[in-house]
């Protein structure tokens, strides 16, 4: 597998963070705040089913999605910029990071169970800010996504349908595809051992994410 440029690498990052978010997200809060495929399909299931308050918390995930994406659309500009890394980017990513902070802060005073109006705030502020992320990505990477990778995952296997050589573009979509799923394992594996730092995963990558680009100036 090809060495990865560091603007890849630094979309790996902020994939595992979205497992990681997406792990704690539906094991604490019973909703995806990331891959919203998956979030349709619960809202799905629990009209379905008459569970009516997971129904209204997929709603929540939904709505804050679709806020975070407009929001970071916004901030990141609509012209995608595949060869190098905006400003713009950076600042959509400090507001995630804000964004995250402050469900760090109202999962500590939940007591790492949140319920009722405090469930309902977190959900809101993780899916405006993955919506962000998910907007941001798009913009750095057209093709791409950080926090919904069924089409990554279907062109990867396309592409190596062709058996030949592993090319760049394929080693970055097989990195996001194991980006994802390692972010998972972390974010469960924190709820199960420090659950109330469960959420510090992806405000530590994100945070460093933005260090580094800070740094390359």
């Amino acid at each position: 597998m090809r060495e990865l440029r560091r603007p890849d690498l630094l979309l790996v990052a902020l994939t595992f963070a979205a497992g990681s978010v997406d792990a704690v997200a539906l094991l604490r809060l019973d909703v995806f705040t990331a891959v919203m495929t998956g979030n349709i399909v619960l809202l799905g299931l629990a009209v379905g089913q008459g569970a009516f308050a997971n129904a209204l918390r997929s709603i929540i995930a939904l709505l804050g999605y679709g806020t975070g994406v407009l929001t970071g659309a916004r901030i990141v500009g609509a012209i995608p910029i595949e060869t190098h890394w905006s400003p713009k980017a950076t600042r959509a990513l400090a507001l995630e990071w804000v964004l995250q902070a402050a469900f760090l802060v109202g999962w500590v005073q939940s007591g790492a169970k949140p319920d009722g109006a405090a469930a309902a705030m977190l959900i809101a502020f993780s899916g405006v800010a993955m919506g962000i992320q998910a907007a941001t990505a798009r913009a750095l990477a057209p093709g791409m996504s950080t926090t919904y990778v069924t089409g990554t995952l279907t062109g990867l296997l396309s592409e190596l349908s062709a058996l030949g050589s592993v090319s760049e573009d394929r080693s970055r979509r097989a990195s996001i595809v194991v980006a994802l799923a390692l972010g998972a394992v972390a974010g469960a594996l924190a709820l199960v051992t420090v659950p109330a730092l469960a959420p510090a995963i992806p405000l530590v990558v994100i945070g460093a994410v933005l260090v580094v680009r800070s740094r390359s100036g």
